[in-house]
This record gives structure tokens, C-alpha cells and sequence, in this order.
């Protein structure tokens, strides 16, 4: 497996999830742009969210499961389970679903049993036939092009949502 590919399907994972959550994907890359606030990475992808939804606990169910559906894509593909929080290249993901969860759970054992109950959650949408069909065909365009368009993730993502 190389590194391209398996970022592909992780940022796939991110940029599937949230359009099937209302969300719009501004755009994709393989590798990141350096910047100041954020960690080196290997993949971006960008989302918009509209208006923040007057329900905050589910604003934020939306973007927790857009965090972690990197991670878990990435491990259905590689037929792995590691836990982000272990494993260096998804800990920024892990981190920032801990702190956006920290609102609806502050007890840290309850924050962390409902973090991982989404990722199984996640694992099991994530295998729906239409939903992988979808990052499949998402990742496959991201490796031949490095950089997809909003317009162009809603050609490829509109097809398998209509």
C-alpha cells in the first residue's frame, strides 16, 4: 500500500462523510500546505459547514464524525484496527474530535467510550456498499489529480448521493 493512496482514501473518508452530512467540500489535496497553526500532513481536505446549526450537539456529532471518518476509512482500507490516539498520523484527528466532543461529554471516560462508539458506528456506514463506492471513487480521482475542486467533489460525490 503506498502513502498516497491510503491518504486519499483517509481524506476521502473526511470529505464523503460530511456531504452525506450536509456539508460542502471546498476542496481536496495530497499534501498539505505548510502553515503556523496546523501539524505537517499528507492530505487536506476542506469543509463548510453553512450556517452552524441552531442544535450545537449535533453541529458538533456532524464534525466529530467528519474527524474520525479519516481514520477509520483509512483503517477499513488497510483491513487494520488502530486507534487514532496511537498512532502518530491520526493523532491531530483524534485530538481535534476529543476537544470538539469535550462539550457534550467532560467526563473524559464517557467522552472516550462515545468517541469510539462512532468510530464503530462509522466502520460499519463506512462498508455500505453505495457509501464505499463513493470513497472509492473520490480517492481514485484525488491520486490522478493531487487536487480536486469543490465543483469537481460534487461531480463525483453527486453521482453517488442523488
Amino acid at each position: 500500500m503506498d502513502e498516497e493512496t491510503l491518504t486519499a482514501y483517509h481524506e476521502s473518508g473526511h470529505a464523503v462523510i460530511a456531504y452525506a452530512l450536509g456539508g460542502t467540500v471546498q476542496g481536496m489535496q495530497l499534501g498539505g500546505e505548510a502553515d503556523d497553526w496546523l501539524p505537517a500532513r499528507f492530505g487536506d481536505c476542506r469543509i463548510q459547514w453553512g450556517r452552524v446549526d441552531p442544535n450545537l450537539d449535533w453541529q458538533r456529532k456532524r464534525e466529530i464524525l467528519t474527524i474520525l471518518a479519516g481514520p477509520v476509512v483509512e483503517m477499513v482500507y488497510r483491513g487494520e484496527r488502530i486507534h487514532p490516539a496511537l498512532y502518530g498520523p491520526w493523532k491531530h484527528d483524534w485530538e481535534q474530535a476529543w476537544q470538539t466532543a469535550t462539550p457534550m461529554w467532560a467526563d473524559e471516560q464517557r467522552r472516550m467510550g462515545a468517541l469510539e462508539n462512532i468510530m464503530v458506528e462509522l466502520n460499519r456506514q463506512v462498508q455500505l456498499e453505495q457509501i464505499w463506492a463513493a470513497i472509492a471513487a473520490l480517492a481514485d480521482e484525488l491520486v490522478a489529480h493531487e487536487m480536486l475542486e469543490e465543483e469537481h467533489v460534487e461531480d463525483v460525490l453527486g453521482f453517488w448521493f442523488r
